[in-house]
């Protein structure tokens, strides 16, 4: 499993989401980073196109879609955050 970081405004976000969401919510977040974690590679991920010189990636698993890339130093940086 990768290390993992979170930036600022990804922290806001699930904060803001988590004020509303059920625990079992909450469980499938997890499960949802974890499998990043796990494997920031994994099939179904999109290039974000965001910024070319820091490629970032694009997960869609349920309602969550989670914006994330990999760091120089091989760690896993969550950036952003959205539920439908």
């Amino acid at each position: 499993m990768a290390k993992f970081i979170f930036a600022r405004r990804f922290l806001r976000e699930v904060a803001d989401w988590e004020k509303g969401a059920s625990p079992r919510d909450c469980d499938a977040l997890d499960q949802v980073l974890s499998r990043i974690s796990a494997d920031p590679t994994l099939p179904g991920r999109a290039p974000s196109f965001y910024d070319p010189q820091r490629p970032s990636y694009l997960y869609r698993a349920g309602s969550f879609l989670i914006h994330y890339r990999l760091t120089d130093d091989e760690e896993v940086e969550f950036l952003n955050f959205f539920h439908r």
